[in-house]
C-alpha cells in the first residue's frame, strides 16, 4: 500500500503535445486532490515530491525509460508510477480505470509491475529538533570507522519503526527485516529500552516499537546478501543517511534576516533574504541536509515560500516539519492586509504585494442602497480576487450588513432592532450567502468566510452592533449556509473588537447560544490600541498577550485570526515609528505563539482607507521603512 497520509504527488506529462496529454489528464485531477502536473522532466526537480507518476513516452525520458531516469537523476523520490503509453487517448483509458476504482496509483491492477519502490527511512525517534549527532564513517582516513548514523533522541523518546517489516532480533537493539522490490534490507535500532515488539512481529512504519534509552539513537542499515561494507563484526553493512526520507521536510531560520545566496559561499550574491518564522524547503537530499543543519561552515540549498532558491548557512538553521511549523495553516504567510474594490487605492496590483499571504475585503453586495444583486457583485470582485489567488495570496471576505440588511426600511435604524428583527434578518441572509458561496466555491478561491464584523462593537461606525445571543443564531444559520455550498472554505467569527475581557465574554455567550454540532473553524478579533512593550503611543489598551490569552481560552483547539489591525487616527506619524511598531508586533506573536495566529491583517493598504494608517501613502507611494517590512514579513 503506498502511504498517503501525506500526499506529495507529481504526475509528469511529454512536453511534445501537452495540452493533448493534459486534456486527458483532467478528469484525473479532478477526482484525485493535491497533484501537481509537471510539463517533461526537463528543468523541473522531482526530488520535491515522494510519489511520481511518470507518463513513459517516447523522447520523454533518458534512454526512453521514466524509471531509468527518475532513480538516476531524482534519488529523493521513494515511488515511481510508470503509465508506459504513446498517445494521450490511451492515457485517458488507464486513468478511467484508476477513477472509477478510486485508486490514485493503480495499486489493484498489478500486471504488469509498474509500481517501483525505494526503499527509505523515516525519522524514528518523536524527539525534537531532527538532528543528526554523528554520521556514518567507513573511511578510515577520516577517523575511526563509524558504522551508523547517530540521531538525537531523549530518554523516554518513542522510538518508531522507519521502515515496515518483521521483527527478527530483540535485546538491548530491535532488528527489523524489510522487503522491497524483492531486495532484503535489514534496519538495526540502537539504544531503546522497553521494549514493545517482539520476535516475529509484523511492524508498520511509524508504530512505537520502545523507547529511548538516553539522548541518542544509532541506526544501522544492512543490505544482504552481498552489497556494502564488512564493519564493526557487521556485513553488507551501507550508510543510513542514503536512505532518510523525512515527510514535509522543512528547515527554520533561528536568526531573522538570514542570507540567502546564490553559491554556497559567504562571498557570494545575496539573492534573498528569510526570518525566524519563515519555513524552508531543503532542495537537497534529506539525509544529507539533517547531517549540515546545525554544522559550522555547511550551507544548504533552499527555497523560501516565496520561491526564492538559493544556499542558507546551515549553522543558523534548525530541521522541522511543516507540520511543527509556525503557521496555523502550514507553508501559508499569516500577515496580510485588507484591501477595498471601492475605494480609488484599495486594490493594487498583485505584483505589489510582496510575499503577502492574506488580502481581505469586506463583501458590499447592498452598495449602501439596499441591493441584492449578487451576480453584480460576485462580478464585481471577481478579477480581484483571481489576480491575487494567481499571485499566491489567500482571500478572506467579511460579511456584515453591507452584504445584506443595509438600507432596508424593516431594519431601519439598526438601534431599534428587536430579536424578532434579526431572526427575519438572519434567514434572510443565510439564504443569500448560501448563493454567494455557490458562486465562489466553484471556483475554489476563498479561503475564509467572516460571519459579520465587530458585532459587539460599542457603537455602529463601522459595523452593527447586535447580541450576543442574537449573534450565535446568526452564525449558526450562516455557517450551515455556507458550509451547504462550500466544504473547504474556513468559516470564522466575526472580528470581536471591545477587548480581551468583554470581548472573549461575548464569545463565550455566542458559543452557548449555538448547537453543539456548529463550532467556528477560528476566532476573530480586532486588537486596534494593543501592541508589545516599548510602544506606549500605539498600545493605549494594553499588551497583545492580554487579547491572546483571553481568546484563546475560549477556543483553545482553534486558532486566532487578527482580521484587522494597526494604528488609528494618526495619520501625520513617522513611517519609521509605525514601523517598528508593526515588527515588534508581529515578531513577538509569530515567536511567542506559533501555529496559533492564523492571520494577523494589517487595516489598511491605503491611506485615506477609512481611518487606518496605510502602507502606502494617498497616492499610492511605498512608505519606507512600512511597506517593506510588511512585503517582506
Amino acid at each position: 500500500m503506498i502511504p498517503n497520509a501525506v500526499i506529495s504527488h507529481a504526475f509528469v506529462l511529454p512536453d511534445r503535445h501537452f495540452y493533448e496529454w493534459l486534456a486527458a489528464l483532467r478528469p484525473y485531477l479532478e477526482k484525485f486532490e493535491r497533484v501537481t502536473v509537471v510539463r517533461s522532466p526537463a528543468g523541473n526537480n522531482l526530488n520535491r515530491f515522494r510519489n511520481v507518476t511518470a507518463v513513459d513516452a517516447p523522447l520523454t525520458w533518458w534512454k526512453d525509460s521514466a524509471l531509468a531516469h527518475i532513480r538516476r537523476v531524482y534519488p529523493s523520490v521513494v515511488m515511481v508510477d510508470v503509465i508506459d503509453v504513446d498517445t494521450p487517448e490511451a492515457l485517458e483509458q488507464i486513468l478511467r480505470r484508476r477513477i472509477d476504482s478510486d485508486d490514485r496509483y493503480g495499486e489493484r491492477d498489478g500486471e504488469p509491475q509498474h509500481i517501483f519502490q525505494r526503499f527509505v527511512l523515516e525519522w524514528p525517534t518523536s524527539a525534537r529538533p531532527l538532528a543528526a549527532l554523528a554520521r556514518f564513517n567507513a573511511d578510515e582516513e577520516k577517523g575511526a570507522l563509524h558504522r551508523s548514523l547517530d540521531i538525537l533522541t531523549h530518554e523516554d523518546a518513542d522510538i518508531f519503526c522507519a521502515a515496515a517489516g518483521s521483527v527478527t532480533a530483540v535485546g538491548d537493539s530491535i532488528k527489523v527485516e524489510s522487503l522491497v522490490e524483492e531486495e532484503r534490507w535489514i534496519t538495526t535500532y540502537e539504544g531503546i529500552k522497553n521494549r514493545h515488539v517482539a520476535l516475529g512481529d509484523k511492524v508498520e512504519l511509524g508504530q512505537v516499537m520502545a523507547k529511548a534509552a538516553g539522548g541518542e539513537l544509532r541506526l544501522i542499515v544492512q543490505q544482504p546478501p552481498n552489497q556494502g561494507l564488512s564493519m564493526g563484526g557487521l556485513q553488507n553493512v551501507m550508510n543510513p543517511r542514503d536512505y532518510i526520507y523525512i515527510p514535509q521536510f522543512r528547515a527554520r531560520p533561528l536568526v531573522d534576516n538570514l542570507r540567502v545566496r546564490k553559491l554556497p559561499s559567504k562571498h557570494a550574491s545575496i539573492i534573498g533574504h528569510v526570518f525566524s518564522w519563515h519555513l524552508l524547503e531543503p532542495l537537497e537530499h534529506h539525509g544529507r541536509a539533517i547531517e549540515k543543519i546545525g554544522v559550522e561552515g555547511a550551507w544548504l540549498k533552499v527555497r523560501s515560500v516565496s520561491g526564492i532558491e538559493g544556499y542558507a548557512a546551515a549553522w543558523f538553521l534548525r530541521a522541522t516539519t511543516l507540520q511543527e511549523g509556525q503557521e496555523a495553516i502550514p507553508g501559508l504567510n499569516p500577515i496580510g492586509v485588507n484591501l477595498d474594490v471601492f475605494h480609488p487605492r484599495g486594490k493594487p496590483p498583485a505584483s505589489r504585494l510582496g510575499e503577502l499571504g492574506w488580502v481581505r475585503f469586506g463583501y458590499n453586495v447592498s452598495q449602501w442602497r439596499g441591493s441584492e444583486d449578487i451576480d453584480a457583485a460576485f462580478q464585481r470582485y471577481l478579477p480581484h480576487v483571481e489576480a491575487y489567488r494567481e499571485a499566491g495570496c489567500r482571500v478572506v471576505f467579511t460579511t456584515s450588513h453591507q452584504t445584506y440588511g443595509e438600507a432596508k426600511a424593516e431594519f431601519s435604524p439598526w438601534s431599534q432592532m428587536t430579536d424578532a428583527k434579526w431572526r427575519l434578518l438572519t434567514a434572510r441572509f443565510a439564504d443569500m450567502m448560501e448563493r454567494i458561496a455557490a458562486q465562489w466555491a466553484a471556483r475554489g478561491l476563498v479561503a475564509a468566510w467572516q460571519i459579520w464584523n465587530e458585532p459587539d462593537s460599542f457603537s455602529g461606525v463601522a459595523s452593527v452592533p447586535l447580541s450576543a445571543r442574537n449573534y450565535g443564531l446568526m452564525f449558526d444559520q450562516v455557517y450551515r449556509a455556507i458550509r451547504s455550498a462550500d466544504s473547504d472554505a474556513r468559516i470564522i467569527t466575526a472580528g470581536f473588537n471591545s477587548g480581551p475581557q468583554r470581548g472573549s465574554a461575548y464569545a463565550r455567550q455566542m458559543l452557548l447560544a449555538m448547537p453543539g454540532d456548529v463550532r467556528p473553524d477560528g476566532l476573530a478579533f480586532h486588537p486596534y490600541g494593543r501592541g508589545v512593550s516599548g510602544h506606549p503611543q500605539y498600545s493605549l489598551f494594553g499588551h497583545i498577550d492580554e487579547s491572546v490569552w483571553a481568546y484563546s481560552a475560549v477556543s483553545p483547539d482553534k486558532p486566532l485570526w487578527i482580521t484587522e489591525w494597526g494604528v488609528l487616527d494618526r495619520p501625520n506619524d513617522q513611517p519609521a515609528h509605525i514601523a517598528r511598531y508593526a515588527r515588534d508586533m508581529i515578531r513577538h506573536l509569530k515567536r511567542q505563539y506559533p501555529g496559533r495566529i492564523a492571520a494577523l491583517i494589517w487595516y489598511a493598504w491605503a491611506q485615506g482607507m477609512h481611518n487606518g494608517y496605510g502602507l502606502v501613502d494617498g497616492t499610492s507611494k511605498p512608505r519606507p521603512p512600512l511597506t517593506d517590512l510588511f512585503l517582506r514579513a
